[in-house]
């Protein structure tokens, strides 16, 4: 399993979906995490989206961030949708 979180430098919510990884990676130590910033690092994946892009074994799963009262809605409905 793999769970990829793109990100470009100019993009205001990016430094949002860097916690938001962080947070995922200290609930889950053991699940495969990247953050693939589009602007620094080369990538096939090809994104005209500006905001964050949640990938997860391949397939998006969220464009852009959970607003703050969603994010641990997020965070556990991933974990059963995925992870289980």
């Amino acid at each position: 399993m793999e769970f990829i979180i793109y990100v470009r430098d100019n993009c205001f919510e990016s430094g949002k979906a860097l916690d938001i990884a962080s947070w995922v990676k200290k609930l889950n130590p053991d699940i495969n995490l990247r953050v693939v910033n589009l602007d620094r690092n080369e990538s096939d994946f090809k994104m005209g989206y500006q905001g964050p892009v949640y990938v997860f074994n391949g397939k998006i799963i969220r464009l852009g961030n959970p607003n703050n009262e969603r994010l641990m809605e997020f965070v556990e409905n991933f974990e059963k949708e995925h992870l289980n």
